[in-house]
């Protein structure tokens, strides 16, 4: 079960918390936030020295205002009272894990978000490719 995070006990955890901590926005209507219960849980105990905390938007209102939360499930990593990054929407737990771990990466930092590595070119295919055509062109020069 997460902490609960209200508006009396903002205050508190923003002081307290000596890292970087998450906060996920949902409602018990909401499909997609059930769907990122679990994933959230997980992260939770895969990453104990994180702070994880929940707001029920429909419980608080109040604090789904202050943050600006247009749409749920929204996930925020703080740090004290700094916003490091938000996101709206379903995330693997490997995302949530990449954004926790990364969040003093210097490209980080200067752009606010996440830098995307090109995938690497596999050339086996080409190679492949390139081969038969070859086997093929030799095929004929030698039939004729």
């Amino acid at each position: 079960m997460l902490k609960q995070l209200t508006s009396e006990n903002l205050d508190r955890v923003a002081r307290d918390e000596k890292g970087i901590y998450l906060i996920k926005f949902t409602s018990t209507t909401c499909a997609p936030c059930r769907t990122m219960a679990p994933v959230v849980e997980s992260f939770k105990q895969h990453n104990p020295q994180i702070g994880v905390y929940e707001v029920d938007t429909g419980a608080s209102p109040e604090l789904a205002a202050h943050f600006q939360i247009r749409g749920v499930p929204t996930i925020l990593f703080c740090r004290g009272r700094e916003i490091l990054y938000s996101f709206s929407g379903v995330r693997s737990e490997a995302d949530l894990h990449y954004m926790a771990t990364h969040m003093d990466d210097p490209y980080f930092k200067e752009h606010g978000e996440f830098e995307v590595k090109p995938a690497k070119q596999s050339w086996w295919f080409a190679g492949s490719i390139i081969g038969i055509v070859i086997f093929f062109v030799l095929l004929y020069i030698f039939a004729s």
